[in-house]
């Protein structure tokens, strides 16, 4: 099949040309005048946008319904204001940010392959906030929003058949989107949460009047104002009861450890108090260590039978008596002169099942050599 090419002259008269349905290929020459401000290319086999260049007063063109792949050689349209791209083959929202009079963007329904994913330009969006009014994104398969937050002066959304998974996901870009006045995002997943129609409004601020192809009224949007005070004020209350019980446990905490310290329990006639943590033990033991240095223990008698028997003939009270010291000094010299320790002696002697009570006496023991 042969394909045409445009070579339709404008009268000067003329304010709009009507070119769709001609199965045009490609946009190779048109006459234009300063008065042509539509141009109706839809329902073509256009591929590329170009040749456009003279139409410098042109607002209103469309090139829905055609073969188009990407979005360029539009910078020249600087009085454009409504620009629709719907059922083409484009992948991404760009190269529109000297476009300043833009007000309404039609890109829906993209026919795009199974691996392909419709995106939008970080940089077009953010040039696009400051005057884009109108953005038609129907049947994108979009996942997110978050791509929409830059644009705070759209009034109309229209975002059905898109892949939003919940209502948390679209609530702070919804939020974001101060004078949105039309919501539309039926047949997304979004929509069949609990509560999705109060969440959407509440969101999106007292300014939203047309959610879903559906009339806000005014009660609607009252009960929803005073849902939200309620449940503020309700995590208000439950935040600051949660700051006080904190703040109790906190003083029963550090009573009960002052209380268990004012104890103490008597020992040797002195009272160490308790403590109520193993810290704390650790903390008081230190101290006593450092204000009381451990005084160096003398050598000990290691002869197991000796130890036993003079254990078990003096007790350890041996020290408190003279003929009792007196024998100990005599065994220290038999045992070359190392110095006893009464009470230390049961301690360096290992433990049996039973004691045993040697009824011997110091003066029949064989002597050490």
């Amino acid at each position: 099949m042969k394909h045409k090419k445009l070579t339709k002259k404008a009268s000067s008269n003329l304010t709009h040309i009507y070119l769709n349905d001609k199965n045009i290929t490609q946009i190779t020459s048109i006459y234009p005048t300063k008065r042509i401000l539509v141009l109706y290319l839809h329902n073509n086999q256009i591929s590329r946008i170009e040749k456009l260049n003279a139409f410098t007063h042109l607002t209103h063109l469309y090139l829905q319904w055609n073969n188009i792949r990407k979005i360029e050689n539009l910078d020249s349209l600087k009085n454009l204001k409504q620009l629709y791209l719907g059922y083409n083959k484009i992948t991404r929202l760009e190269n529109l940010g000297n476009l300043k009079k833009l007000e309404q963007i039609h890109i829906e329904r993209q026919l795009l392959d199974g691996a392909q994913r419709f995106e939008f330009d970080e940089e077009c969006m953010k040039s696009l906030a400051n005057h884009l009014k109108v953005l038609n994104i129907k049947k994108l398969k979009l996942t997110h929003m978050a791509s929409l937050e830059p644009l705070w002066k759209l009034e109309v959304l229209l975002a059905t058949e898109n892949n939003f998974k919940s209502t948390e996901d679209i609530a702070p870009v919804i939020s974001a989107l101060y004078s949105l006045r039309v919501l539309d995002l039926q047949g997304c997943l979004a929509q069949k949460d609990v509560h999705y129609r109060e969440k959407v409004t509440a969101a999106a601020g007292y300014k939203l009047l047309l959610l879903d192809g559906k009339m806000i009224s005014q009660s609607t949007r009252n009960f929803i104002k005073n849902f939200q005070t309620i449940k503020q004020e309700k995590k208000r209350r439950t935040l600051a009861a949660n700051g006080e019980e904190k703040a109790k446990t906190a003083d029963n905490s550090k009573a009960s450890l002052e209380s268990s310290f004012s104890e103490s329990m008597s020992i040797g006639g002195s009272h160490f108090p308790v403590a109520s943590s193993l810290f704390q033990v650790s903390q008081r033991r230190a101290a006593a260590a450092a204000a009381c240095p451990r005084i160096p223990r003398k050598p000990v008698i290691r002869s197991p039978v000796l130890l036993k028997t003079m254990s078990a003939q003096f007790g350890e009270d041996h020290q408190h008596h003279p003929t009792r010291g007196a024998e100990l000094k005599e065994l220290s010299e038999n045992t070359n002169g190392v110095m006893l320790q009464g009470k230390v002696m049961k301690a360096e002697v290992p433990v049996f099942k039973e004691k045993i009570r040697v009824q011997r006496k110091v003066q029949s023991l064989p002597s050490i050599d």
